[in-house]
């Protein structure tokens, strides 16, 4: 069929379902596959311009590896795009986006005890402002996602320099935006065959702008295909087709039983084919599908958003994403939470709150450290026993530890470390969150890649990695959960065990001939059905008793408490100094706390604001410090008018620890396993073996034993 005007266009691609329908409008355009850049074809004169503008530009939209991620990028720009919508004219912005969303949203900023979870997002509907919609594709493997927002949109003229446009930089003097790069949305060109793009601005939504991005395969001068967007030249420059469309523009059914989001403003990207390896189940809180993917890529988003799955019409999904940091602090506020979605019988057993770690090269404590250990109970054979791995529910599994920039994921770390310290088992259950939101341009540089999937190693991570080991190894809650949970594993194993040699002694006595009798009635009382029980909620983690405070500004007590009577502390490692004071948190918000050394031989490590009558500082050696060296460190805390309270004690500075090259894990006592015979061996039989009742012997039968081994000689 010909289409008579570019709305009819819209139309048909909106109304496609498949690749296969994709290409067969492309075709009725006058698309052809020997299509070369900026030549026009069809009736309107369309024609394929290079993305960013660039026809070598493959290596910047295939930098991402994982469409999880780099869906995730469609949804920052989508908070931006909400953000740019809500930004005040003649008005100074905010100096980040974590200070808009609390101007502009009243979003509470992350940190200690607070964040997304405290706050009704849902009285003025921000969390239906951005939607994720997943549809069938056509095939079996194929899918339509969508990400679509309500926020400024894009004027026709303005998608070349936008949302087509690759390291532009719009964004980069926009402090209270997320995006700084211009390049992470187009990643999801990668993996989908046709990517369509509509928008309505806020001050133009009667007309809709619209394009199609795919790859070129481009003739044999170039070395590479090169991915391109529908363009049309228009009163002397390149823009994109555009119509005219009522309010509003539906673009899914209304009869799936869900509220489904229509385009009033904003933008909508559509990618069809978009692969999904791994990631393609029905929505649960497990992993392998995008509800858990979402939670943990957007671990503290801006503002919440909505996941919709609409593979099944039948049983159309509808899912808020609110991200793992908050589910957890919400299982850590509220016992035995279960909401929409989650996986039922989860309890957090341990909370270390979020303290800013001074990392190296940085003046200030600014990366937020915090943790929980969560246990998942799951129901198996009339009985719930937990989860082999409850952090999976939460984070990437087997990649406990995780860093974030405005909430987004930036990159994962193994367990090896829990392990180096014999967590072996809490490292299955324990989530550990790096929030580097605070940091300056050049730490944020020297931690993350600028494709956002991965640490950068260097001295930054390792002064990190070196205060988080200090955190774990002085936790003793930690370690009484790992004897707890392995205790639980060798009840668990020798019951098993247990259960084998019942077998095992069954099928002797079979093989020697008894008999079972035949079942019968009984006249005998019943039992009831056994029933699962819950196990005991610990409710919210405890934490010390808060001291006695006076009101702001009084303060009559600041004192070091830990350590005592000095402070020995090696070059490589980190000491804690805990100070308890009467004084309100008002002060260290102040930042009428402070801690030094003189001479100036360490430096703050990280900080853990003041709360309840205490506030905690690690201290390592700077780079002027040497062994032997000694002094004094002095806690002040400063009243209105000036004057101080302060506390001194010594310290001294040993010399670094060296560790192992390899962790020594335990020790194992030599063994050998021998046979015993109990006609030729009574001695050994009567000492080791299992007795059992007398039962004829086809054969000469034999117990293996392990037995511990002569000691070697010295």
């Amino acid at each position: 069929m010909a289409y008579a005007d570019a709305k009819a266009v819209l139309a048909a691609l909106l109304g496609a379902h498949s690749n296969r329908e994709v290409h067969a409008v492309l075709t009725e355009l006058g698309d052809t596959a020997t299509a070369a850049l900026d030549l026009p074809f069809g009736p309107f004169n369309l024609q394929w311009h290079a993305f960013g503008n660039n026809p070598s530009n493959l290596s910047t939209i295939g930098l991402g590896t994982k469409p999880g991620r780099s869906l995730t990028e469609r949804v920052t720009n989508a908070v931006d795009a909400i953000l740019e919508d809500r930004l005040p004219p003649g008005v100074p912005p905010p100096t980040s986006p974590r200070a808009a969303a609390q101007a502009w949203f009243a979003r509470p900023v992350s940190g200690p005890d607070d964040g997304l979870f405290k706050w009704d997002y849902t009285q003025h509907g921000f969390d239906r402002r951005i939607a994720v919609v997943l549809s069938p594709g056509g095939g079996e493997s194929e899918y339509i996602v969508d990400v679509l927002d309500d926020g400024i949109g894009i004027a026709p003229d303005d998608f070349p320099g936008t949302i087509l446009s690759l390291q532009s930089g719009n964004k980069i003097t926009k402090w209270y935006l997320i995006g700084a790069f211009g390049q992470g949305g187009a990643a999801t060109l990668a993996f989908c065959d046709y990517a369509l793009i509509v928008s309505r601005h806020r001050d133009s939504a009667a007309t809709v702008g619209f394009t199609l991005v795919r790859v070129l395969n481009l003739n044999e001068t170039y070395k590479e295909d090169s991915y391109a967007y529908l363009a049309i030249l228009g009163e002397g420059k390149l823009t994109v087709p555009s119509c005219e469309w009522p309010p509003q523009l539906e673009l899914y059914p209304s009869d799936f039983g869900v509220r489904v989001p229509v385009l009033r403003k904003g933008t909508f990207v559509r990618h069809f084919g978009y692969r999904l390896p791994n990631l393609d189940k029905n929505l649960h809180a497990s992993p392998g599908n995008l509800y858990h993917y979402l939670h943990f890529s957007m671990f503290d988003p801006l503002l919440p958003f909505r996941l919709f799955d609409l593979r099944d019409p039948k049983h159309p999904r509808n899912e808020v994403i609110t991200g793992s940091r908050n589910r957890l602090m919400k299982l850590t506020t509220r016992a035995g939470d279960e909401t929409a979605g989650e996986e039922p019988g989860s309890e957090i057993r341990h909370y270390r709150e979020m303290e800013y770690v001074v990392p190296h090269g940085a003046a200030e404590p600014c990366v937020g450290v915090e943790y929980w250990v969560v246990l998942n109970y799951r129901k198996r054979k009339d009985q719930l026993v937990i989860r082999p791995q409850s952090n999976e529910l939460f984070v990437q599994p087997n990649y406990p530890i995780l860093g974030t920039l405005n909430g987004q994921n930036q990159g994962e770390l193994s367990a090896q470390l829990l392990r180096e310290l014999g967590l072996n088992l809490v490292a299955r259950h324990i989530v550990i969150h790096l929030d580097a939101t605070k940091v300056d341009r050049r730490v944020r540089r020297e931690l993350f890649s600028t494709n956002r999937e991965g640490f950068k190693e260097g001295p930054v991570l390792t002064s990190l990695m070196r205060v988080l080991r200090k955190m774990l190894e002085e936790d003793q809650k930690l370690h009484e959960i790992e004897r707890e949970l392995t205790e639980k594993v060798a009840q668990r194993e020798a019951q098993t065990t247990s259960d084998e040699v019942k077998r095992q002694v069954s099928r002797l006595l079979m093989e020697a001939g008894f008999q079972i009798s035949k079942e019968g009635p009984s006249f005998t009382g019943g039992t009831q059905a056994p029933q699962i029980v819950r196990p005991v909620r610990t409710g919210k983690p405890t934490a010390p008793q808060p001291l006695p405070t006076l009101p702001f500004p009084e303060v009559t007590r600041f004192e070091i408490v830990t350590p005592q009577p000095k402070m020995e502390i090696h070059l490589n490692d980190v000491e804690v100094v805990l100070v308890e004071t009467d004084a309100d948190a008002e002060f260290d918000r102040r930042n009428l706390v402070a801690i030094r050394s003189e001479p100036n031989f360490l430096e703050v490590a990280s900080k853990t604001p003041l709360r309840g009558g205490r506030v905690r500082w690690r201290l390592r050696p700077n780079d002027t410090a040497q062994v032997g060296r000694s002094g004094q460190i002095i806690a002040t805390i400063t009243r209105l008018d000036g004057t101080q309270i302060r506390d001194v004690i010594a310290f001294q500075v040993l010399a670094a620890i060296e560790e192992p090259a390899k962790k020594i894990q335990g020790f194992i006592p030599d063994f050998d396993i021998v046979p015993i015979n109990p006609d030729e061996n009574p001695g050994e039989w009567g000492l080791h073996g299992l007795r059992l009742p007398t039962v004829p012997r086809r054969s000469s039968s034999a117990l293996w034993l392990i037995k511990r081994s002569a000691p070697a000689e010295s």
